[in-house]
């Protein structure tokens, strides 16, 4: 079989992979951060990583960390190559390919979830997640057509075509992931904000016809939120705080808007 013919080349980018998430690895364990497990997926070898609610810098340094550790083995390899080794250009091209590949802003890749951690802080959780998979998917449209070119060009390598409906599956299947995660990240920040004792503070702005589902799509998971409820000429009707919002969308029905909930439930103070 032609695949067959290049075993030496899948070692090397095996072990490219292994060096990527070793790097992963040994930066979660710097920040503190817990592994859960290490998986095969059609994309390669990668790390399942909790990050226990960590501030976006070490987040950031745990994604970047893979294909730096690539862009570092390419630099030794290169440097090699021009002194004393002729035989490694292979891993010269996987490892700097790995480091670009990684770094694309396709989630769950490195660049994904480090511009979707970006957004998260920014946005919230859930507007975030829109915008990386809308990123995605442009950058998917890209990497299908080169994925149509390096087939025809090679015909029978369809390993960016795979990968395409791979991230695609990612995509469809993380929606309710993301909800999930942000709900338990809201409910649990009580305890984790009594265990720190500070904990920082995100202020929002909302009209009263929006619903209090609205607001906890627009919550983040390292800060306290408080919420300024405006009418529409652009009074302050009231300052609510994020737990406020949560009891209120356990108790009555988060597709209320504020104004139903102050006039309706007027008697019953936040």
């Amino acid at each position: 079989m032609i695949y067959l013919d290049y075993y030496i080349e899948y070692f090397i980018i095996f072990f490219s992979m292994i060096v990527h998430e070793l790097a992963h690895i040994f930066a979660a364990k710097l920040m503190n951060a817990k592994l859960q497990a290490v998986k095969i997926s059609p994309i390669g070898i990668y790390a399942t990583i909790k990050y226990n609610n960590l501030s976006l810098a070490k987040r950031s340094f745990i994604n970047i960390s893979g294909p730096i550790a690539n862009l570092l083995f390419f630099t030794v390899c290169f440097i090699l190559k021009a002194y004393c080794l002729n035989d490694m250009l292979f891993f010269i091209y996987a490892n700097i390919s790995l480091a670009v590949f990684n770094l694309l802003p396709i989630f769950p890749l490195d660049g994904g979830r480090l511009l979707k951690d970006i957004f998260e802080v920014k946005l919230g959780l859930f507007k975030a997640s829109k915008y990386i998979r809308k990123i995605s998917l442009i950058f998917l449209v890209l990497l299908s057509f080169f994925g149509m070119i390096q087939y025809f060009s090679s015909g029978y390598n369809v390993s960016l075509l795979v990968l395409v409906i791979y991230f695609l599956f990612t995509l469809k299947n993380n929606k309710m992931e993301v909800a999930l995660m942000n709900i338990k990240n809201i409910v649990y920040r009580g305890s984790r904000f009594r265990k720190k004792g500070i904990y920082p503070v995100r202020e929002l702005a909302v009209l009263e016809t929006k619903s209090l589902g609205d607001v906890i799509k627009s919550m983040d998971f390292d800060r306290f939120h408080i919420i300024y409820i405006l009418n529409e000429s652009m009074n302050l009707v009231r300052v609510v705080t994020e737990q406020e919002i949560l009891d209120y969308a356990v108790k009555y029905n988060a597709n209320v808007s504020f104004k139903d909930l102050f006039e309706d439930y007027a008697k019953t103070p936040l």
